[in-house]
């Protein structure tokens, strides 16, 4: 829906009529208008309205599509992620990708296209991997930022794993901390803290522990208000299994499998087996550091 829509809908589910809605700026004519969509409403009269109807503007925007291609794009690529055999959504996704493979015009199509590389190149031969001229690229140009925004933590979340260590720790100097981390909505900051844990993540999978554990460190000093279980959580699986291949002390492994039986009790057997799988090839004897385009390589929900 768009904004005249989604204040229709909310007046009449509130049972107001278009006079009730008014302020001292607006008529009931330009009104009727900006329900229909014909009239622009500006954002101090919207802010008016929303207080009579007693809305935060989160519960009002959740409606809102003002992105409607962006907002297909997530869609499809989720389904295509859940079902990988599906042939006829593939394709649509392909072709999406060969699209932008010749050409991206902005941030957010960049974003795009590294998120479908990334990640459907480990099941489609139709989508390449990562180059690492394509990620020198993208370390030139976040080095020339000075400001990140929600793309832009969003790539290097899905990236950072192909970063040298110099690269990352150039890269992380600009994005922590996180510039008016408290004006930031939640999914920037989801991105911003994945790309925390994955960093402290390939870290470990290099054998590089002084590193993890200092990312670990900086880590634990974001989300200063504590609102992100997720990130807390997965600091601490990521602390307890640095400790173990420290120390090698055997309360560390427990509290590991307390936590994968914790995820597996919530329903996300996937990640659970996923971690498992991580613990067992870390920790045995014979680990040795692999390519980075092994490194475990998840599903980014936003």
């Amino acid at each position: 829906m768009n904004i005249g829509e989604t204040l229709r809908f909310f007046r009449k589910k509130l049972h107001l009529t278009q006079k009730e809605m008014l302020d001292n700026h607006l008529d009931p004519s330009s009104y009727s208008r900006i329900e229909h969509g014909k009239q622009i409403i500006r954002i101090d009269t919207l802010a008016e309205i929303l207080k009579k109807l007693s809305l935060s503007p989160e519960e009002f925007f959740a409606r809102i599509s003002l992105d409607e291609d962006q907002k297909k794009f997530k869609a499809l690529f989720y389904y295509c992620a859940e079902h990988l055999d599906n042939q006829s959504m593939k394709q649509k996704l392909v072709d999406y990708y060969l699209k932008l493979a010749k050409f991206q015009h902005n941030l957010k199509e960049l974003s795009n296209y590294i998120v479908i590389k990334v990640y459907f190149s480990q099941f489609w031969s139709e989508i390449d991997p990562i180059t690492d001229k394509e990620i020198q690229e993208i370390v030139k140009y976040l080095l020339k930022k000075d400001y990140y925004q929600q793309f832009d933590y969003l790539i290097i979340s899905n990236t950072i794993r192909f970063f040298s260590t110099k690269q990352q720790d150039l890269v992380l100097s600009r994005a922590i901390p996180i510039s008016d981390e408290d004006l930031r909505d939640s999914t920037t900051l989801n991105f911003a803290y994945n790309m925390l844990t994955n960093v402290i993540s390939s870290r470990i999978h290099e054998r590089d522990y002084e590193g993890a554990a200092k990312y670990l460190s900086i880590a634990k000093k974001q989300d200063k208000k504590g609102k992100n279980y997720n990130f807390r959580m997965n600091l601490q699986y990521l602390n307890n299994l640095l400790e173990y291949l420290v120390t090698g002390e055997h309360h560390y492994m427990e509290y590991l499998y307390d936590f994968i039986k914790l995820i597996e009790n919530i329903g996300d057997l996937q990640q659970a087996e996923t971690l498992k799988k991580e613990v067992t090839y870390l920790t045995h004897s014979n680990f040795t550091v692999t390519d980075k385009t092994s490194f475990p390589n998840g599903l980014f929900r936003y």
